[in-house]
This record gives C-alpha cells, sequence and structure tokens, in this order.
C-alpha cells in the first residue's frame, strides 16, 4: 500500500507539473503577443508623430509675402520631391500705414536633383504654389458695404502667388553635423493673381512690376 501510495503521489504531483509549466507557457506565450502588438502600435505611434514634426527651418527675405518671413517645413515623396512650409511673415510700417503680420502656406515641386560629390547638391529648377493672407482688418475677404458690389471683384487680404526657382545644397558630413544635415540656399522669382489681373487689364505696366525676387536659406535637421 506504501508503494501504491507513493507512486499515486508522484503521478499526481507530475501532472500538476505539467499543468503548471504549460499555464506558464501559455501566459508567457501571450505575454509576448501582447508586448509585440504594443510594441509595433508605439512604433507606428512615434512614425505617426515624426512625419508631423517638421524637418526645415526656412528665412526668407522678400519675395511678396513679407519683408522677412519665417517657418517650418516637411519635405516627403519617393526622393523628398515635394516640400509643404509654412511661414510667418513682416511687413514693416510704410508711408501712413503701419506693420502686418502674413501667413503664407506654400507647397513646392522640385522634379530633378544634381549631386556632385557628397557635399555638393544643385537643384536647377523647382516650382511652388503659395497662399498668402495678411493678418490685419485693414483687409478683407468680401467688399465692405461701403464700397458698391463689384466694385473690387476680388479679396486684398488673400494672394496666390506662382514661382519658380533654384536651390544650392550643402550638406554637412556626419560627423560635422551640429544644428542641421544640410543647408540651401535658395531664389525664388513669382507673381501673384492680382498682378497678373493688372497686367491684362493694362497691358502698358511693365513685365517687371508683376514679378518679385525672394532669397532664401533652408535648415534641413
Amino acid at each position: 500500500m506504501r508503494w501504491f501510495h507513493s507512486e499515486l503521489a508522484i503521478t499526481v504531483f507530475a501532472i500538476s507539473a505539467l499543468f503548471s509549466s504549460g499555464k506558464i507557457v501559455a501566459q508567457g506565450t501571450d505575454s509576448v503577443g501582447f508586448n509585440n502588438k504594443y510594441e509595433q502600435r508605439i512604433i507606428q505611434f512615434d512614425k505617426f508623430w515624426q512625419k508631423l514634426c517638421p524637418d526645415q527651418f526656412t528665412l526668407q527675405f522678400a519675395g511678396d509675402i513679407g519683408m522677412l518671413s519665417l517657418g517650418v517645413g516637411w519635405d516627403y515623396g519617393k526622393s523628398n520631391q515635394w516640400e509643404t512650409h509654412l511661414l510667418v511673415g513682416y511687413l514693416p510700417k510704410r508711408y501712413n500705414y503701419h506693420h502686418y503680420t502674413t501667413l503664407t502656406l506654400r507647397q513646392i515641386y522640385i522634379p530633378w536633383k544634381l549631386r556632385f560629390g557628397h557635399v555638393w547638391q544643385i537643384r536647377p529648377f523647382f516650382v511652388d504654389l503659395s497662399v498668402n493672407s495678411i493678418l490685419h482688418n485693414d483687409f478683407w475677404m468680401t467688399e465692405p458695404d461701403r464700397y458698391p458690389h463689384g466694385y473690387y471683384g476680388f479679396s486684398s487680404r488673400m494672394r496666390f502667388h506662382l514661382g519658380i526657382g533654384q536651390r544650392f545644397t550643402v550638406h554637412i558630413p556626419r560627423n560635422k553635423r551640429i544644428f542641421s544635415r544640410a543647408v540651401s540656399f535658395y531664389y525664388e522669382i513669382s507673381t501673384c493673381d492680382l498682378y497678373v489681373r493688372q497686367k491684362v487689364l493694362n497691358r502698358a505696366i511693365p513685365f517687371k512690376d508683376i514679378i518679385s525676387l525672394g532669397l532664401g536659406v533652408i535648415y534641413t535637421i
């Protein structure tokens, strides 16, 4: 009987240990699976926020969006051929008018890039479309009541700009990077819908009076 009891005790212990180990393994598997899903979710979440964070900082002089404009930008696309910039500009006081603040949303397309060595890059052509607005009550989206209906026929607050230009980029070697991985210098020749309208209505206006030149620098981090 003692032998039987001993065998029975050993058998029960072995079965209990087997089920316990199986439960632990199952729990471990579920835990690992849960952690993998959680980590993948966190990785996707991080990638989403990384895309929202700007990777460009732009400083522009003139260009008919303000005497000085400062903003952020994003580059994307298969070869980073697309860029979106958001700029805040400053128009200083002139004549009897006080200073103004402007806001510009710009979409840029860069079809070609020419690389010279590991440092220099030239983008021989880019085209951009911008929407610019002067943030002040002196300018309006629709005509005020003090003007006859259709007197102006356009908004004085919002302008659409079309521009072309070139960009020259210096890529900073990895061991020398401090604040950015590349610095780009560009110029842009542009016009806006109001200037084109004036030119169509009055062909005596010189062509040089409907275009503007902007100079800028872009820091890519």
